[in-house]
């Protein structure tokens, strides 16, 4: 069975895709941009989009591992030098969370017989089984990129293969078909009600998808008023 988390995750990264992607299309578009430009620029955005997602899901992975090496090496310092008072520790949080002095004593002590680095962890932290993440920071960064991507290709893929009189109308039905379904699946993994992730997934994208396009047009009436300059200087 797939996380939940690892699915939300997905999710956000498809929408950034998606969103991204319908922003570059519908701005290009509104400034009048050939079909070139429009298909150079949603293809360099997945690419471009992919790998900075990417990077920045590997760098903090990466730092978060780091992290938790960190406070494994230093548990297991206190837990050789101390493991009274570790114990002690453990009886104690054991307390807090309702139990009886002496319960709590043999839960300690049983835990501490038995793993105590893991037992220590995963009470203090959080840390599960005593390690840090089975997913490794190259991982992340690959499933970020391939959320990205995912979303991203196709509506770009819809503008390969639509032609400047029908880009608008297709793109924005790729825009919500992708939307409804990344929508669906982040309610499928717990993160809400059905009808209303797909609803506010789509009113989002619609809404920067017309702004983008009005965007373009701004500037593409703004550029008739801007003085061009030559390669000498000179306006």
């Amino acid at each position: 069975m797939v996380d939940s988390a690892i699915v939300r995750k997905w999710v956000l990264d498809a929408n950034d895709g998606i969103i991204s992607t319908t922003g570059i299309v519908q701005g290009f578009s509104g400034a009048g941009a050939s079909d070139e430009t429009v298909l150079f620029a949603a293809m360099t955005l997945m690419v471009t989009g992919g790998l900075s997602l990417a990077g920045a899901a590997y760098a903090e992975a990466a730092q978060d591992r780091a992290a938790e090496l960190t406070l494994i090496s230093e548990e297991q310092r206190r837990l050789t030098m101390s493991p009274d008072e570790e114990q002690a520790q453990l009886r104690d949080h054991y307390v807090k969370r309702g139990l009886e002095p002496a319960l709590a004593e043999q839960v300690a002590a049983q835990l501490m017989s038995k793993d105590p680095l893991a037992a220590q962890l995963e009470t203090e932290y959080g840390i599960l089984d005593g390690a840090p993440p089975a997913t490794r920071p190259w991982i992340v960064a690959l499933r970020g990129f391939f959320g990205f991507l995912s979303g991203a290709l196709p509506l770009t893929m819809a503008v390969v293969f639509t032609g400047d009189d029908w880009r608008l109308s297709v793109a924005l039905t790729v825009v919500v078909i992708s939307l409804t379904i990344t929508g669906l699946v982040s309610a499928r993994a717990g993160t809400g009600h059905p009808r209303r992730a797909v609803i506010r997934s789509i009113t989002i994208g619609l809404l920067i998808a017309v702004l983008a396009f009005i965007a373009g047009n701004v500037f593409e009436v703004l550029d008739q008023f801007i003085p061009q300059i030559d390669v000498d200087g000179d306006t």
